[in-house]
């Protein structure tokens, strides 16, 4: 049995945060073709309101079940099983890759003392091990590709802040109706999976007029009827699981 998984004391794939630093990173390279094998072990994965959408195209779009529901995009059938990592650690040809995962090693977090964004970064990530790739400082200076994967790790957490206060207000609703999953597998076995909510679409029609504006405004109904889309995606994970034999 397996269960989706909320957010934790550290954030996902995390075992330290460092701050990124000149002082002590600038030895380090950032090299995006390790491939994903770091994420190999992740079930399920923190989406930001932005990328619902596209996620939904690929994975079920599930809410965490808890006091804070996030959204999250389911990638296997087992706990420490993503059936999207391949044996040579490349991500499935044509699946998305959520923005988490392209993300890491870098996150934004607060410095609680002065409430300040910082950007952070798992400083024994593969990404970081090798002497490949790009440098992260040129001249004691924040180098391009630093640079860029700042701008991203920015944008993402305002995307899964918003995607926070839509999983919250759709619980605070009532959409949210927590569920679970028995998957039988043909080649024998089975997967229960726990701990996860769905809308419930008979409940969109009882949403007054104003509130319904308010979130098609703010792009959550289209992100509700991506996630609705979504549970179809259920199969591709079956399909995924029986290529490895359930």
């Amino acid at each position: 049995m397996s269960h989706v998984q909320a957010a934790a004391a550290l954030p996902l794939l995390f075992r330290r945060i460092a701050a990124v630093t000149a002082d002590k990173h600038s030895h380090l390279r950032l090299d995006r073709g390790v491939g994903h094998g770091f994420a190999a072990g992740v079930q399920s994965v923190p989406l930001g309101l932005t990328e619902i959408d596209a996620a939904a195209q690929h994975f079920p779009v599930l809410f965490a079940a808890g006091p804070n529901p996030a959204a999250v995009a389911l990638l296997g059938l087992r706990e420490g099983q993503n059936l999207f990592v391949r044996a040579d650690g490349t991500w499935t040809r044509d699946a998305y890759v959520p923005a988490y995962l392209r993300a890491f090693p870098f996150i934004f977090v607060e410095d609680a003392a002065s409430r300040t964004q910082v950007i952070c970064m798992e400083p024994d990530a593969p990404q970081l091990a090798g002497s490949s790739g790009a440098p992260l400082f040129e001249d004691g200076r924040p180098s391009a590709a630093l640079a860029e994967a700042t701008a991203f790790a920015r944008a993402l957490r305002e995307s899964l802040i918003a995607a926070g206060s839509f999983a919250r207000a759709l619980d605070a609703a009532g959409l949210l109706e927590e569920e679970e999953a028995t998957i039988n597998f043909t080649t024998g076995g089975s997967a229960r999976i726990r701990g996860f909510k769905i809308v419930k679409a008979e409940r969109l029609g009882e949403l007054d007029d104003a509130t319904y504006l308010d979130w098609r405004r703010m792009g959550w109904i289209a992100a509700i009827y991506a996630h609705l889309y979504s549970i179809g995606r259920w199969g591709r994970l079956i399909e995924l699981a029986a290529q490895r034999g359930g």
